[in-house]
């Protein structure tokens, strides 16, 4: 058996960082103003975050099928036999399954789950995927490990900017103007408990308060911080991801393992700028 680690854009890598730590990559496609971005090959985060402040709002899709289709054919020919798939939610993109139906008429077997999140969770699935294969795991261990610390993980989302959720249909026009009028900052769940999808978790009147609010719940849900990784992720809001910082340290201690992201472009497009984001994972232990 020969495997390979397939993962996405999702993950906050660009397809030459993917590659040189030996994943392949797959970029989610971008469109603004009907031009189509390859996220991670001809689309950074700082250009995305530059595009968002000129007040574009970009629209998101999944993979070139023609991307997946030359990525397989050359699985074949190379006699790559599985692959673990990591890739975002299956309640925010068609990726998962589509790579699975692709790989299915290629003859390759596909081990893989739903993280029922993206972002730094998915940066940390799919780069401890690569160590896992590297150290010898066989894919069904290395998902079994993953599918493991993914049960005892989450993540909070809080947007600054109401108009692109309603762009994206996750809010009404008529909400995003009434939240923003009160200064309403919804404190957005996606993990498990919401299938994968973005859910409302509650509702504070300001981001420094959903913040705090995230960490209270975070606080709940975990019981011993030194088991587990965090992340803070923003669109260049570096002052709350130093507030959440600060609030995750308070909780559980000055010595967790506390990571620092921006917000990822194809998810950037959805929650604008301004937004933070607090996520959690159990430790992958081998």
């Amino acid at each position: 058996m020969r495997a390979k680690v397939i993962t996405d854009s999702g993950t906050g890598l660009s397809k030459h960082k993917a590659n040189e730590l030996g994943l392949d990559f797959l970029p989610l496609q971008v469109i603004v103003d009907d031009k189509v971005y390859l996220d991670g090959v001809d689309l950074n985060i700082d250009t995305l975050y530059d595009t968002l402040e000129e007040g574009n709002m970009p629209q998101t899709s999944l993979p070139p099928l023609g991307e997946i289709e030359d990525l397989l054919e050359s699985y074949n020919e190379e006699g790559i036999s599985d692959i673990v798939l990591i890739t975002l939610s299956n309640g925010l993109s068609s990726t998962n399954t589509t790579v699975q139906a692709a790989a299915k008429r290629h003859d390759i077997n596909v081990h893989t789950l739903d993280l029922f999140t993206t972002l730094a969770v998915e940066n940390y699935c799919a780069l401890k995927a690569q160590e896992l294969l590297e150290h010898g795991k066989d894919p069904k261990e290395i998902v079994a490990l993953l599918k493991e610390a993914i049960e005892n993980s989450s993540g909070y989302l809080i947007p600054n900017d109401l108009d692109h959720l309603a762009k994206g249909g996750r809010l009404t026009p008529m909400a995003a103007k009434l939240g923003g009028l009160l200064k309403i900052k919804p404190i957005l769940e996606v993990s498990k408990n919401t299938e994968g999808k973005v859910g409302v978790y509650e509702k504070v009147r300001t981001q420094n308060k959903a913040i705090k609010k995230a960490v209270e719940k975070i606080a709940e849900d975990v019981p011993n911080g030194e088991d587990y990784v965090f992340f803070t992720v923003n669109s260049r809001n570096e002052e709350g991801a130093k507030l959440a910082e600060a609030e995750l340290k308070e909780k559980f201690g000055a010595n967790i393992d506390i990571r620092h992201h921006p917000m990822f472009a194809v998810i950037a497009s959805h929650t604008g700028m301004g937004a933070v984001g607090i996520q959690y994972i159990k430790k992958v232990q081998e």
